[in-house]
């Protein structure tokens, strides 16, 4: 095995409406604009300790996003959080903005942690899920307190 101890770098996402993706992804997960790439139809979105932990893809009109077979390419990508409170305070906003939620919040057997689960505009999965232990170890989070 070449990769041993790896972390995820960024995922970049194909969204059919470039402008309501960044909307959902600023306002409900919190990110930050930090770049655009017009020529190519990107916009990098960053939770400040990386150019982009997000970047968004704008679909041309009349593309397909899902695979022929009916199959999406992408089942879920999580966003670690420091509390549980977090996770429960995300679920009313959810609700009142009518995103769909998929699971959640909920404690999860495997993990032993608390999650939500639930819709981007363009039906891609979110998973938020406690993590305290990543924060607790991780010296990025000592800097922001």
């Amino acid at each position: 095995m070449l990769v041993k101890d790896g972390t995820l770098g960024h995922i970049v996402l194909n969204v059919a409406d470039s402008k309501r993706s960044e909307t959902f992804y600023r306002e409900i997960l919190g990110l930050k604009v930090s770049a655009r790439n017009r020529k190519v139809g990107l916009t990098f979105l960053s939770y400040g300790r990386e150019h982009h932990d997000v970047a968004l893809m704008q679909v041309p009109k009349g593309k397909r996003q899902v695979r022929s077979n009916g199959v999406p390419k992408l089942h879920h990508f999580c966003i670690y959080v420091e509390s549980d409170d977090i996770i429960d305070k995300i679920y009313p906003i959810l609700k009142r903005r009518k995103i769909p939620v998929v699971s959640g919040p909920e404690t999860l057997i495997v993990a032993g942690n608390r999650s939500i689960s639930f819709l981007d505009p363009d039906g891609n999965r979110v998973e938020i899920a406690c993590n305290a232990n990543k924060f607790q170890f991780d010296n990025r989070a000592r800097t922001r307190k």
